[in-house]
């Protein structure tokens, strides 16, 4: 097993779990929207926990190929059957393979997995990057930012107080943002856009502080990093991307609630927001900050929310539902890890050693004498009474050329007499061969071939998937599925 393995089985479990990644999403948006009393911060931390379980599902899958891959006797054992020393292969009484292909799509090795792997380097590479851009310019804003003027500042630690938040937060003013923001990590801050101290009111600013001041409360500075270094690692992921597309709206919207629940004005707020928008028209940046206007914050919907009736304001998430919830969605994880594979990893046949890619070069003429095909088949070495031996049993030239043109390792004279009389042809062993199946004990092989196994039966069977073994195809053949 080796790195091109692990790439194409987590290929498979992302392709494989894609359904059930969608569908998580699906439940997980429908009862955001119609389970009653859901406020932001609950729909928040449940998609944090759609966006775990959408990013751990193709991981499960990934052990699971680990699992079946060092256990060769299990339901999805590679294709090869240990036969024991005793005898032919028996039918396998064990359950039917878990992962069963819908389609007869593989996914195979080659140079393309190195290009995609490129790919999705560069793309998180550019996030990084972004990510670093963030760092490095929101360093240099709360460097050169100012101090905010007393009577603002007095009325910012009011609220702080009041809000009873315990992380050291300050207030600075500056001419190099064009909205609001909350900037965190080690030293949270407050940053306000000069401009807006002469525009807005003494009210619409109290609005604007709360929010920023949610952030802050609700650590929004750090699980946005986190958010942004996944968007690096999983944006690749069209159902995470989706996601964490939520968790950022959601974020917003919490905070909203965060305001309206210890200011008990939804619509004086919403008038603020509005207004906030209006002003904030200049260019915007991507940056690691979590503000009251920034360019994900769906404006038109945080107003419609906020004005809806009804509309009951908390800041705090229910973890009873979220519980509940994510109790479903594990459920429906595990039935859908019971539901067959799209996709299958393609077994890719051994090569044929030197040696043996060298013996099975030699023509071997089927027309000339006994001793000649048996010298150009390798069998030079044999004794008297082994030559006799095959001669007695019938094993001819044209036998031997046959066996040695498919592709199976240099064979005991005994196992050649044993293939004749049991009447296992060369053909039979190119398709088992072509099958993968070319290290198998003859006994295994003749046990398969009395029990109806024929190179049509292998072929048939290999367009259902390369994981089945050649016990689990004699049963297939003995229970009519295929011929």
């Amino acid at each position: 097993m080796g790195i091109d393995w692990v790439l194409r089985a987590a290929l498979a479990g992302v392709l494989n779990n894609l359904w059930i990644a969608l569908t998580l999403a699906a439940l997980a948006w429908a009862l955001t929207r119609f389970l009653p009393r859901t406020n932001a911060a609950t729909r928040h931390l449940l998609w944090w926990t759609v966006l775990a379980l959408v990013v751990l599902v193709p991981f499960a899958a990934l052990n699971r190929e680990l699992a079946s891959d060092h256990d060769p006797d299990g339901p999805v054992a590679p294709a090869a059957v240990r036969a024991s020393e005793d005898g032919p292969a028996a039918p396998d009484d064990s359950p039917a393979p878990a992962a069963r292909s819908i389609f007869p799509l593989e996914i195979p090795a080659g140079d393309w997995l190195p290009l995609a792997v490129m790919l999705w380097g560069a793309f998180a590479t550019v996030q990084f990057l972004r990510i670093t851009w963030s760092f490095a310019y929101l360093f240099r804003v709360k460097r050169r930012a100012q101090a905010a003027p007393d009577d603002l500042m007095n009325r910012f630690r009011y609220w702080v107080d009041a809000c009873d938040i315990r992380r050291p937060v300050r207030l600075l003013v500056s001419d190099r943002i064009a909205s609001p923001m909350a900037t965190g990590f080690r030293r949270p801050a407050v940053i306000l856009p000069a401009p807006l101290l002469a525009q807005f009111g003494e009210g619409e600013l109290d609005h604007v502080l709360l929010h920023e001041l949610a952030h802050v409360a609700r650590r929004d500075d750090l699980t946005n990093l986190f958010a942004r270094c996944l968007n690096a690692l999983v944006g690749l992921h069209p159902v995470a991307a989706w996601t964490l597309r939520q968790i950022a709206h959601e974020r917003e919207l919490a905070c909203d609630d965060w305001v309206v629940a210890r200011t008990g004005e939804a619509r004086p707020y919403a008038a603020s927001l509005a207004r906030l928008f209006e002003v904030c028209q200049a260019r915007r940046r991507v940056v690691l900050a979590t503000g009251m206007a920034g360019s994900g914050s769906h404006l038109g919907q945080r107003i419609e929310t906020l004005l809806a009736n009804g509309r009951q304001f908390s800041p705090r998430a229910s973890m009873m539902r979220v519980g509940v919830t994510s109790m479903a969605l594990l459920a429906l994880i595990a039935v859908g890890a019971q539901a067959p594979s799209w996709v299958v990893l393609a077994q890719s046949t051994p090569a044929p050693s030197p040696a043996l890619a060298s013996e099975t070069a030699r023509t071997v003429n089927p027309h000339g004498s006994f001793l000649s095909a048996l010298v150009a088949a390798g069998y030079g070495n044999l004794s008297v009474e082994e030559i006799i031996a095959l001669k007695e049993h019938g094993v001819d030239a044209r036998f031997l050329a046959g066996v040695s043109q498919s592709g199976w390792e240099k064979m005991k004279a005994q196992e050649l007499i044993e293939l004749h009389d049991h009447g296992v042809s060369p053909e039979m062993l190119r398709a088992l061969r072509d099958a993968g199946f070319q290290h198998v004990e003859i006994r295994t092989v003749i046990g398969a071939f009395e029990q109806g196994v024929r190179p049509g039966t292998l072929k048939e069977a290999a367009q259902y998937g390369s994981h089945l073994t050649l016990a689990q195809i004699v049963k297939l053949k003995q229970a009519g599925v295929i011929q």
